[in-house]
């Protein structure tokens, strides 16, 4: 990951947020960053990734293994 995206600490998604404004302030935040930043759309849906934690990265993590989706061909 570049500098600026380890400076930047975009907040990380855990699936377990209370409310639906929580989700979109989450989604909104990433949007700007990649607004400030010029990534592939490949990268973008690497750092979105990268940024699930706790049971939404589990479940990710088994949906990519279910469905033999490999991270580099993502969008």
């Amino acid at each position: 990951m570049s500098d600026e995206f380890k400076k930047a600490k975009p907040v990380t998604f855990d699936g377990e947020m209370k409310k639906s404004q929580d989700v979109e302030a989450w989604l909104l935040g990433m949007k700007k960053f990649f607004i400030l930043h010029e990534y592939s759309e490949n990268m973008k849906a690497r750092i979105i990734t990268f940024n699930l934690k706790g049971k939404v990265d589990i479940w990710w993590e088994d949906v990519k293994n279910t469905k033999g989706i490999h991270e580099d061909d993502l969008t």
